[in-house]
């Protein structure tokens, strides 16, 4: 080691900056040859990739004057919905084949093949800027030729619009046609529907006549005239019984039977008096037996037995139609919570039909207003703001941009280049390189100057700054021209393929 200038000490001394910009200064003049390499190539780069020229449609979505009159009474899309379909629709396939078609692109197209890898690629370029908040849109295409941009973004802006108002006259027919249809199936279920509840009301008349509190006061009128007939029932059959036994043997016999209670309270049973009564009770009861039917005959023929016999049966009669009449009574109270859920449900659905009918009928309005509104353009259209021109400016490579980051890479790569030669450089550097393989350290001598060798140097390394200064200034005179958008390089480059090509001629 006979050179101390890179001499450092400590552990951080790797990461002295310092340290790395003494290894561009030794290391120089490949610092600057990778430098404007690098350069040179960002600016050949930049004027070899080729130039796209992108021109642009603004299209504003307006909203006639009438929408906002006929607000609630026609339907007429949002401004969201519209602006939210067209990016999709304008990058359909069915689109996209109609601007292919319309520009003839598919002339030179071999197979389907083709036709898709040209939708494909014409789907990649295009692109929609939407602006909701004020309502526009805006289309975008890219390509080399400036001509065939400004065309396919003003023929496929033409074939949107175009597209769009046929569609939206379309589905206002469909519309109309089908509310039309609706409403005549409604008009004939509204019908049904009445009908059904008539011939209901016909078929449950008496039922659904039924006064319930009426009814139920008849049955509770029958029901006390049945007490009442029962009362005088009883009371009929009473006066029979009592006619069955008034007859001259049973008389007698309950005379007897009472004096012979009355002397079995005064004599005991051996008494001769009251021996010989049981001897008449006896008689009189044999009598009984054998004439009984004889006696009850002439009481069944009496007009009193009679009398009281056509009075039961006529309570009888009575009794029987007022049961019958209250049974009837009780079997329409049975019937009426049914009968007139039935009418509900019937008047119920006819009520749903004759709504769902109304908002037909009302819709129909609405869509007929609709429909002249679009068979007029009185509702929302489409005016192009600004339509596509043919660009004279390319929008790619971005040759500032290209060269700018050409110069940060190349100053960049250069110093990586250096830095990693120092990392894999085996030699020993400096002192504390000697002291990490324990060799102790006597004394550093440092290198002798040598006069003509110090001037070659200086004059080698004057030559290294001046081709980096004039290389660099090469550069920025290149990123100049490109940023001021000046164009001579493009002219230069014009003349040149003009010579070449008349020199080949």
């Amino acid at each position: 080691m006979t050179d101390n200038k890179f001499d450092t000490s400590g552990p951080d001394a790797s990461f002295d900056i310092m340290r790395y910009v003494h290894l561009v200064g030794e290391r120089k003049g490949l610092f600057v040859f990778i430098a404007l390499t690098v350069m040179f190539a960002a600016v050949v780069t930049s004027y070899v990739l080729p130039k796209k020229y992108e021109a642009k449609s603004i299209v504003f979505i307006e909203e006639n004057v009438i929408s906002d009159l006929v607000k609630g009474i026609a339907v007429t899309p949002s401004m969201d919905t519209k602006i939210k379909a067209i990016k999709v629709t304008m990058l359909s396939r069915n689109m996209l084949s109609k601007v292919i078609q319309g520009l003839d692109l598919d002339v030179s197209l071999k197979n389907k093949v083709s036709l898709d890898g040209l939708i494909a690629s014409l789907r990649g370029r295009i692109r929609i800027g939407l602006d909701e908040r004020r309502g526009v849109f805006d289309i975008r295409f890219a390509d080399t030729d400036p001509v065939l941009a400004r065309d396919v973004v003003n023929t496929l802006t033409r074939v949107y619009i175009e597209d769009s108002v046929s569609n939206k006259r379309k589905e206002s027919f469909e519309a109309t046609r089908f509310l039309a249809e609706q409403i005549d199936v409604f008009k004939k279920r509204i019908d049904e529907a009445r009908k059904n509840i008539e011939d209901f009301k016909v078929a449950s008349g008496k039922v659904l006549a039924t006064n319930e509190y009426t009814v139920r006061r008849e049955i509770e009128r029958g029901e006390d005239e049945i007490k009442a007939i029962d009362i005088q029932m009883n009371s009929q059959e009473a006066s029979r019984k009592v006619l069955l036994t008034n007859s001259p043997s049973r008389t007698r016999l309950r005379k007897q039977e009472q004096a012979l209670n009355d002397m079995l309270a005064r004599y005991t049973e051996n008494h001769p008096q009251v021996k010989q009564l049981e001897s008449a009770i006896a008689e009189t009861k044999r009598q009984i037996a054998h004439n009984g039917e004889e006696e009850l005959s002439l009481i069944y023929s009496s007009p009193e037995y009679q009398h009281i016999k056509v009075q039961i049966k006529a309570l009888k009669a009575q009794k029987k139609n007022i049961e019958e009449e209250i049974a009837a009574n009780k079997a329409l109270l049975d019937q009426l919570p049914k009968a007139q859920a039935q009418l509900q449900e019937l008047q119920r659905k006819e009520q749903n039909e004759v709504i769902i009918y109304e908002k037909l009928v009302s819709r129909y309005g609405q869509s007929e207003v609709s429909k002249e509104m679009e068979l007029q353009d009185k509702a929302v259209s489409f005016r192009v703001l600004d339509p596509a021109v043919v660009p004279t400016i390319p929008a790619s490579p971005n040759r500032p941009l290209i060269m700018l980051a050409g110069m940060a890479a190349g100053v960049g790569i250069a110093f990586g280049v250096i830095f990693l030669m120092d990392l894999i450089d085996p030699s020993i550097k400096n002192v504390d390189d000697l002291r990490a393989f324990g060799i102790p350290v006597l004394a550093v001598i440092p290198k002798l100057k040598n006069v003509e060798e110090e001037r070659k140097i200086s004059r080698r390394n004057l030559r290294i700054y001046l081709i980096g200064a004039v290389g660099f200034l090469i550069v920025l005179a290149f990123f100049g021209t490109e940023f001021l958008s000046l164009g001579i390089v493009d002219k230069l480059i014009e003349k040149g393929a003009a010579v070449v090509q008349q020199w080949r001629i």
